[in-house]
């Protein structure tokens, strides 16, 4: 039967209408009251009632109007979720953790992906909005505090995740940039490297800010700083990945270790090193985030290993926190990342 649609016959003619709340109701035998409270659970129905409005629910396959529902009650039981990059396994490691707690609380999850460009966000965030979200879990390209400000102000629940926004009092579940970055840079200055290229982010984001400042803070323990022609600024993608590390190896000096400030940019890394006939054992890498291909090739590779599942998780407790009893004040939690050698 499809879904929602009856037959009637009119002048020899056959014409589909859509069922409604009285169809089923006449055919249930009951009011559209009763149909009401069973759907949306509320008020008392016998549990006589109540069966025999949900086998003729299942009879008809009636389907009710989300929309309206959510209307009536003011309620869309929907998250909004904006990220970069939805192909990145870090975002779709957060994602999916989001998605199992929430779905199973009854929330139904709208992604939106960016491409990291401001623009996309910011037509993603009108689009969530007038689809009327509940709430919005972003990972922004820092370009649009002011819509994401007003959606707070208009009573929707803001979590930030991974990037926080400057000067924007929202609850933020994200990483300790910095430190780790700093650890990874002084790990190579410690092994003697001294022409070390930076594959970085757009300093627009605040992950990729915090990280350079963590570069930058190694080179100071060794009374030094980066070398600005020896710092690439990608878009956190894998053919700026490439593209940066071309940059590097045609420099007179090239540099004898890369930091590369995400995961993608890294595996662009190696594309860009396999197209100039460089092999991937030659340049010691640290990369800000981890690569599970690593072990299928030689190379000298050290990861930064996130926590994506431990971030999803907390977002969603949090956003269902929010959703169930609101609450005053911001949260702000910072998780720890890990280096380790793969090589």
């Amino acid at each position: 039967m499809m879904r929602n649609m009856k037959l009637s016959y009119q002048r020899g003619q056959v014409e589909l209408k859509k069922l409604t709340v009285k169809d089923v109701a006449k055919e249930a035998g009951v009011s559209t009251a009763t149909i009401s409270r069973v759907l949306n659970n509320t008020g008392y129905v016998s549990e006589h009632a109540r069966e025999q409005v949900l086998r003729t629910i299942k009879m008809l396959n009636y389907q009710p109007n989300s929309i309206a529902r959510s209307l009536k009650q003011k309620k869309s039981s929907s998250i909004g979720i904006v990220l970069p990059d939805m192909t990145n396994p870090y975002f779709m490691s957060i994602s999916r953790q989001i998605q199992r707690k929430c779905m199973s609380e009854g929330y139904h999850l709208l992604y939106m992906d960016t491409e990291e460009d401001p623009e996309k966000e910011r037509q993603a965030l009108d689009f969530l909005l007038e689809k009327r979200v509940e709430a919005l879990i972003i990972a922004g390209t820092g370009q649009n505090k002011d819509k994401i400000e007003s959606a707070g102000q208009l009573g929707v629940h803001v979590i930030l995740i991974d990037r926080k926004i400057e000067n924007l009092r929202l609850d933020v579940i994200a990483e300790d940039n910095r430190s780790v970055s700093e650890e990874a840079v002084s790990y190579l200055l410690n092994k003697g490297h001294r022409h070390i290229g930076i594959i970085n982010g757009p300093m627009a984001v605040i992950t990729a800010k915090e990280r350079y400042e963590g570069a930058e803070a190694a080179f100071a323990k060794f009374g030094a700083r980066p070398d600005a022609r020896y710092v690439y600024e990608g878009d956190f993608t894998r053919q700026s990945g490439a593209e940066g590390v071309k940059h590097l190896m045609r420099l007179p000096a090239p540099p004898t270790a890369i930091f590369s400030a995400n995961n993608e940019m890294s595996y662009g890394l190696y594309l860009g090193l396999h197209e100039l006939g460089i092999r991937t054992n030659e340049i010691e890498v640290v990369s800000f985030g981890d690569l599970e291909f690593s072990p299928l090739f030689s190379q000298k590779l050290s990861v930064i290993m996130q926590n994506p599942q431990e971030i999803g998780d907390a977002a969603a407790d949090l956003v269902l926190k929010r959703l169930e009893l609101g609450g005053k004040g911001f949260e702000n939690r910072l998780f720890y990342p890990r280096m380790i050698q793969k090589h």
